[in-house]
């Protein structure tokens, strides 16, 4: 996907963000709509155009043109992409990096270094399932070998994950005399390689603010496109947090930040593995059902 085709004739239709209008040279032809070019340097703008190939592919989506109001209108923030359908369907999409997190580093540290290397066991992936393992370590005795704790929560995942249903489980189970309440969620993704994450039980400290703080960022110039669809693509960049947390979070919010009703859908994207194992994965976090 390195093609550059001619952008599309004059005669596209136009909203009222001035989407799709003729001589834009953002917008492509349907050929080349989601190609990632190497001279497209841009991080967000690549990880939308993967995700429009995502929903192409476990959706039959085909997308005709795209157009960046952002890089156009000067008089207020705009959205960052309108994507449009064979059908003339618009999507307003709006990409959120969550960083910024604080807490207690050296236990981030030591958690990542002992539970990362079972994620990378390919026996405990499940195909066509995204597995969302979260381990309390919160009260573990100091004196504890974080690493026999591992060593518990990895069989424990041989023995579980494979025949568990569906959804969110709670379990407790010890390890060398300590217990370990672990959360599961299991949630079918069809078409996509089996996928196993651990994290810790509670997100980081300042979880609740840095996902306030984008929403108060990126939300108006969402709802505020000119779109018949819109969603919210958030991006995860480490493992120190979980899909199950940020929908938490997000229905917790929708008090304070009301245009979340006006949402179509909300998903997120774990670009941890996007460099170590070029693979990308896209996660359904919320549907709006009225919408």
């Amino acid at each position: 996907m390195c093609c550059s085709l001619p952008v599309l004739s004059p005669g596209a239709p136009r909203g009222a963000d001035g989407a799709f209008c003729s001589g834009n040279d953002a917008l492509t032809t349907p050929a080349s709509v989601i190609s990632v070019l190497p001279d497209d340097d841009r991080r967000d703008r690549k990880l939308v155009k993967l995700f429009l190939a995502h929903l192409e592919a476990v959706r039959r989506q085909h997308w005709t043109a795209l157009d960046f109001p952002e890089d156009r209108i000067r008089s207020r923030e705009a959205v960052q992409v309108i994507a449009m359908e064979e059908s003339g369907r618009t999507t307003a999409i709006e990409h959120i990096l969550l960083d910024g997190f604080e807490g207690n580093v050296q236990d981030a540290q030591r958690f990542l270094a002992v539970f990362s290397p079972i994620e990378q066991d390919p026996s405990l992936r499940v195909p066509q399932f995204h597995v969302d393992v979260a381990v309390s370590v919160g009260v573990v005795p100091i004196a504890v070998d974080w690493r026999v704790l591992a060593n518990g929560v990895r069989g424990w995942c041989a023995r579980n994950i494979a025949t568990a249903s569906e959804g969110c489980s709670t379990y407790v189970i010890m390890v060398s005399g300590t217990p370990l309440k672990i959360h599961l969620e299991k949630i079918c993704c069809p078409g996509e390689p089996g996928r196993l994450l651990i994290t810790p039980l509670d997100p980081p400290s300042n979880f609740e603010a840095v996902v306030q703080d984008r929403l108060q960022r990126k939300l108006g110039r969402l709802v505020s496109a000119s779109a018949d669809q819109r969603v919210l693509l958030f991006e995860k960049d480490d493992a120190l947090w979980s899909a199950r947390q940020l929908r938490l979070e997000l229905e917790a919010a929708c008090v304070e930040f009301g245009d979340l009703d006006r949402i179509n859908e909300i998903w997120m994207v774990d670009t941890v593995p996007w460099e170590a194992e070029e693979y990308l994965p896209f996660r359904l976090v919320l549907r709006n059902q009225e919408k």
